[in-house]
């Protein structure tokens, strides 16, 4: 059954303990684009998820899918992040997500899908059968009003800012009690 609610909440990207990934036998990481890894049309990541990134490398395959149109600026985010990058991924739909599981040449249940809104990035990992994980948007205060009314709205079916966490480890309750 496919529900909007992640597997797991954490505030920022950062917060997602590699560890505990590699722990759990994940090799890659699929992450959305604006609003997680980098501020939306600013086409630089922060210093910390640029130095984060860097860390992700070193154990897992990455890509980056956008459903950002615009090829050049999408393209120009995975060769600074030194991964493959899909732009127009009409995320929730799979076909993009199938194309990066097999360019990754990993199967779903050893990739997780990052990204900060949950009827797109979150939505389509479920429908892949990966581990989710939602992240709050690192720009929240300069979306427009119908943005930030659809963000609200989605939250209206995720576990409550209370469930965030530090390690990936930590499920929410009802995750546990299923």
């Amino acid at each position: 059954m496919i529900r909007l609610k992640p597997t797991y909440i954490a505030e920022h990207v950062t917060d997602i303990n590699l560890e505990d990934l590699k722990k759990e036998n994940i090799k890659g990481l699929i992450f959305d684009l604006d609003n997680t890894l980098m501020p939306p049309k600013s086409g630089e990541f922060p210093q910390d998820i640029e130095h984060w990134l860097e860390l992700v490398k070193n154990d897992f395959k990455i890509a980056i899918l956008s459903n950002n149109p615009h090829k050049d600026y999408v393209k120009k985010a995975g060769e600074i992040a030194g991964c493959i990058a899909y732009e127009k991924a009409e995320k929730p739909r799979r076909k993009a997500a199938l194309q990066a599981l097999k360019d990754l040449d990993l199967l779903p249940e050893q990739v997780v899908m990052i990204g900060d809104r949950p009827l797109t990035d979150i939505l389509v990992g479920q429908r892949l059968g990966l581990i989710t994980i939602l992240v709050d948007p690192l720009i929240k205060h300069e979306e427009i009003q119908f943005v930030k009314f659809l963000r609200k709205l989605e939250r209206i079916f995720i576990s409550s800012p209370k469930n965030k966490f530090n390690e990936i480890n930590k499920k929410t309750d009802s995750d546990i009690n299923r």
